[in-house]
């Protein structure tokens, strides 16, 4: 499905760089192919750049495709309204009982895109420097929500059909080592100063970029190790990058990479980013190319090698878990600097702890 992948990307290209999408590649696209772009565009969560990067060739495409590709990119807009609603009422909420509130993640990488709404995000990640427990109760009086304590690094909770994610950590220090030294350097990292960003009458903050060219990257490699990452996870690197590049201390940046054993991979990222999604190419110095690498991880990006779909019960889940975990062995080789075994081991007993994990 090559002819599938190049319109999905050059779609992309056209959406956040204005780029035009080749005609005659459109044109020349079966039904069959029309049918793997719509697929692809909605396993990856980009369906509404999609359908911005082909709204220009609206006549060249099968009336079908075209009326599926825009329905869907209206209920992600419907969706994104609900959610920076939600994101309000909290806010409100927040500033009411003067208790601090970042948004990390979905929402604020929405803002590098050319039409925020069409960068969909599902949850609401938040953070509250050290009052998660005052922030919680607010929520649960206020809102009438079940307060979920049940996962690592963060409470969960849903409101109004959106679930929120209050995180006391940035990431899950229990599974390794490493990320509790990495939580360290991001909580350092977001004390240091947020943006002020205004949602409808309040304020709230979002993330430094030094902290988002630590945190995003350092989110896409675990996420990338434990499971896989999606194009959207390209597209908010590509934006991001070229939104705060020049407000990001690379050096040091890469230095953090190296010492965690991520630069590999965040060079391979930055890489595809520049060769299918045209980012500038001396936004972040110091990239090393590996095309070997790189073929291996847009291959998996794009079809997982450990593709089996998760079964129902637990004990099938924690076998297809495992089988999962040894499979993606060379992905925690290429993100983290630390013995998988033992890492088995050390999440297997974090499950045990939160037993509600095993079976998300």
């Amino acid at each position: 499905m090559d002819k599938a992948f190049d319109i999905l990307f050059s779609s992309i290209r056209c959406a956040l760089d204005g780029k035009a999408v080749d005609i005659q590649a459109v044109k020349s696209l079966s039904k069959t192919e029309w049918l793997e772009l719509v697929k692809l565009a909605q396993q990856h969560n980009v369906m509404p750049l999609v359908c911005d990067g082909l709204a220009g060739l609206r006549r060249e495409l099968p009336a079908k495709v075209f009326a599926r590709v825009a329905g869907l990119t209206i209920v992600a807009e419907d969706k994104y309204e609900s959610r920076v609603n939600v994101i309000k009422t909290i806010a409100s909420l927040m500033a009411e009982n003067k208790i601090p509130l970042m948004v990390i993640k979905g929402y604020g990488v929405s803002l590098y895109y050319p039409q925020p709404n069409h960068r969909s995000f599902s949850d609401i990640d938040t953070y509250h420097f050290g009052q998660l427990e005052a922030a919680d109760k607010v929520l649960k009086e206020r809102l009438g929500v079940d307060i979920d304590v049940d996962v690592h690094h963060h409470t969960t909770c849903v409101y109004q059909g959106v679930l929120i994610e209050n995180h006391y950590d940035f990431v899950n220090t229990s599974s390794h080592n490493s990320n509790a030294r990495f939580e360290k350097l991001l909580k350092a990292e977001a004390e240091k100063g947020c943006r002020r960003h205004r949602v409808g009458e309040q304020e709230i903050m979002l993330p430094s970029p030094m902290f988002n060219a630590l945190f995003l990257m350092r989110h896409m490699a675990l996420h990338y190790a434990a499971e896989r990452v999606s194009v959207r996870h390209l597209c908010d690197w590509k934006q991001f990058v070229e939104a705060e590049g020049e407000n990001v201390d690379w050096e040091r940046v890469n230095k953090v990479y190296a010492e965690y054993n991520m630069k590999r991979f965040a060079d391979a990222i930055t890489a595809l980013c520049i060769d299918h999604l045209g980012m500038k190419r001396d936004v972040v110095p110091g990239v090393e190319r590996d095309a070997k690498l790189e073929n291996r991880i847009l291959n998996d990006i794009l079809y997982a090698e450990f593709s089996e779909e998760k079964p129902e019960g637990l004990l099938r889940i924690v076998w297809w878990k495992t089988r999962r975990f040894f499979a993606n062995r060379w992905k925690h080789k290429l993100v983290y600097n630390e013995s998988w075994l033992w890492t088995f081991f050390q999440s297997s007993w974090a499950h045990l702890i939160k037993p509600k994990t095993i079976t998300h």
